[in-house]
C-alpha cells in the first residue's frame, strides 16, 4: 500500500566489504521508494563494518527521523540497519518513537508507527530474537569467565604501575605540583599521590620498628 506523495523518505545503505553489486542495491532502494510513492529527501550510503552501531551515516538518518525531517526510512536488508538483533531493534524503536515508518525492501518488511497488527507482530518477533541474542552473549561471557578462573588466569584490569615513591616525594619536597609530577613521571596524578602515600606509610612503619628495638 502506497502513502501520500509528500511523504519524505530517507534511503540508507551500508556497503559491506563483500558487496559485489553496490549500485544495484541503491537502484533497488530508489525504485522501491517510487513504487511506494515516497519522495526521497535524504540518501545515505556509507562503507564500514556492521560491528559499529554509531556509524556517522546511520546516526545522520536517525537524527533526521527524530527531527521530523523524514517520516520513512528504507534499507536494502535488515542487517544493513543494525549490527545485531538487539541494535536493530533499538534503531527501529527510535524510528517508531519518532513516528517514522521502516521498510526493508528486499525482505518485504514494513513496520509502521501506527501500530497495525503486522507491525506489532514483527516488532514482537524481533524483540524475542534480540532478547535471545542478549541472553546468549551473557551466557557465553559467564562461561568464559568461569573457564578463565579454572585456568588460573587473572581477571579484570592489570594492576596500575606506580612511580617510585622516593622520586615522587623528592619532587614534591622541591615544590612541584601534583600535576607537574604526573607530567614529569608520565603517570596520572592519582598514581603519583598513591606512590607518595605508600612511601610515607612504609617510612612510618620503619620508624616504629626502630623505636621498638631494644639495645
Amino acid at each position: 500500500m502506497s502513502v501520500a506523495s509528500d511523504t519524505r523518505a530517507a534511503l540508507y545503505h551500508r556497503v559491506s566489504t563483500v558487496d559485489q553489486n553496490q549500485h544495484a542495491a541503491r537502484t533497488e532502494l530508489r525504485a522501491a521508494a517510487r513504487r511506494l510513492g515516497l519522495r526521497v529527501v535524504l540518501d545515505v550510503r556509507e562503507t564500514g563494518s556492521g560491528a559499529n552501531n554509531q556509524r556517522p551515516g546511520l546516526v545522520k538518518v536517525l537524527e533526521a527521523a527524530q527531527r521530523g525531517d523524514v517520516n520513512a526510512v528504507l534499507v536494502w536488508k535488515l542487517d544493513r540497519f543494525g549490527r545485531s538483533a538487539f541494535d536493530l531493534l533499538g534503531n527501529i524503536r527510535q524510528l517508531e518513537a519518532a513516528g517514522v515508518r521502516f521498510v526493508a525492501v528486499t525482505q518485504g518488511i514494513d513496520i509502521r508507527p501506527s501500530g497495525d497488527p503486522m507491525s506489532r507482530l514483527l516488532l514482537t518477533m524481533l524483540s524475542a530474537v534480540a532478547e535471545f541474542e542478549r541472553d546468549l552473549v551473557v551466557e557465553r561471557t559467564r562461561l568464559g569467565l568461569a573457564n578463565a578462573r579454572r585456568a588460573g588466569r587473572r581477571l579484570g584490569r592489570p594492576p596500575l604501575a606506580l612511580p617510585a615513591a622516593a622520586t615522587v616525594q623528592q619532587l614534591k619536597a622541591s615544590g612541584a605540583t601534583w600535576a607537574g609530577i604526573a607530567d614529569q613521571l608520565k603517570c596520572t596524578v592519582w598514581a603519583a599521590r598513591m606512590a607518595a602515600k605508600k612511601g610515607g606509610r612504609k617510612q612510618s612503619l620503619g620508624s616504629r620498628g626502630k623505636r621498638g628495638v631494644r639495645q
